[in-house]
């Protein structure tokens, strides 16, 4: 079993992501959708032996991180961007298609603020939210489990407050 832990959109709220990896000591895999790439580099101490994954997103600047990834977690293909490349504030057809295209079981995406996870054309549809500037409600992250090439789980938390520490 492999557990991820997916965030996006921290703004700024280097403080936010590091409550998320001290929430989740047991994580396998942390991965970052962009917009905040520099928080999440400076919060990377807190994620202790989990493997680190990054892209950079419409507000990263003169980072070295690539718009997108590919990678595999027990047998489950996940392909991650920010998603402003693709769309994501339209529709999600576009990116369902990339994955697809790439033969993942999962496109991870960010850049709308909005949590969503849905099934497209065969594909899981994951967006944890913004873990630092949700537009309405609270801030959020997702957290994924897979194992032996299936999707256990997937859900969305709230980011623990300041005070829950």
């Amino acid at each position: 079993m492999t557990k991820l832990i997916i965030c996006s959109d921290s703004h700024g709220a280097e403080p936010a992501l590091e409550r998320i990896f001290k929430a989740e000591p047991d994580m396998d895999v942390a991965i970052f959708l962009g917009d905040g790439l520099r928080d999440y580099d400076r919060a990377a101490s807190f994620a202790g032996k989990a493997r680190l994954y990054g892209v950079a997103g419409n507000c990263d600047y003169n980072v070295l991180e690539p718009n997108e990834g590919l990678a595999a977690f027990d047998k489950v293909l996940f392909f991650y961007t920010h998603g402003h490349m693709y769309g994501v504030k339209y529709d999600l057809d576009t990116i369902a298609q990339a994955a697809k295209a790439r033969g993942a079981d999962v496109a991870l995406f960010g850049h709308t603020h909005h949590a969503c996870c849905e099934q497209r054309d065969g594909v899981l549809l994951f967006n944890p939210g913004s873990c630092g500037r949700t537009y309405t409600g609270m801030d959020t992250y997702g957290v994924i489990l897979v194992d032996a090439g299936k999707i256990v789980s997937a859900e969305h938390k709230f980011v623990p407050s300041a005070a829950e520490k």
